[in-house]
């Protein structure tokens, strides 16, 4: 019932769903909130990673190393009002919004992906107890309207088996200790997918899922993501 309520508010989004005016017609936003969005404009072409102004290429962590990933699609930095907006999202049960996000989001990598699309879009996995607490898995929400706008089919075949404390009050370290051995891959997607989640962080959760995709035969994974947080200092 649930999912079913979930459907019905991805659809039926008749006003903006930022400032409530009628005229919602980019996306599900209004021209004004549209055009206010965090867009993120300068990023490292790789992991994007958001970046001064006054830098240009890849950001100095791609440049001593370059991420398992192949490259990362992120509309936005996690900033006003995605950085209210996400946590309604997952933690106040209000997945409505994720409908006009994706919208946005596919409008977003097609005027920027290259190349062929990805042969799958695999949604980054919740524990079954913390997804059966939430309701939804968001990102599975997420990737499912990706895959719909852009014709792209969608499969899980990644799992979570372990259930690990939130990434978020971890130290980088402990982010890779913490999710060590927690996933497993359920059969071969594809030569090309895509990661799809709402955040992206440090990138130890994508980094970690790309490396069990390689492992399992994939040449080639991207991530796609709503939003980039800025480097912390």
């Amino acid at each position: 019932m649930f999912l079913t309520t979930i459907n019905r508010w991805l659809n039926n989004i008749q006003y903006c769903a930022l400032c409530g005016a009628q005229d919602n017609h980019l996306h599900g936003v209004c021209e004004d909130c549209h055009a206010d969005l965090p867009w993120l404009i300068h990023a490292c072409p790789c992991c994007a990673l958001p970046l001064a102004h006054h830098e240009s290429g890849l950001c100095h962590h791609c440049r001593r190393q370059r991420p398992a990933f192949h490259q990362v699609h992120a509309a936005f930095t996690y900033s006003f009002p995605l950085s209210a907006l996400i946590p309604r999202i997952k933690y106040q049960r209000q997945p409505a919004h994720i409908g006009w996000l994706a919208a946005v989001l596919a409008n977003f990598i097609e005027q920027r992906h290259q190349g062929p699309w990805p042969d799958a879009l695999i949604p980054v996995p919740m524990h079954p107890l913390s997804q059966i607490r939430r309701g939804y898995n968001q990102a599975a929400l997420l990737a499912d309207r990706l895959g719909r706008r852009l014709g792209i089919p969608v499969c899980h075949q990644l799992k979570k088996y372990r259930w690990t404390p939130k990434q978020m009050s971890l130290s980088l370290e402990a982010r890779h200790q913490n999710l060590h051995q927690a996933f497993k891959t359920l059969g071969y997607p594809g030569d090309h997918v895509a990661l799809v989640d709402d955040v992206m962080t440090t990138g130890t959760t994508v980094t970690t899922l790309t490396e069990l995709l390689l492992q399992r035969g994939c040449r080639r994974v991207d991530v796609w993501v709503l939003a980039r947080t800025p480097e912390s200092h």
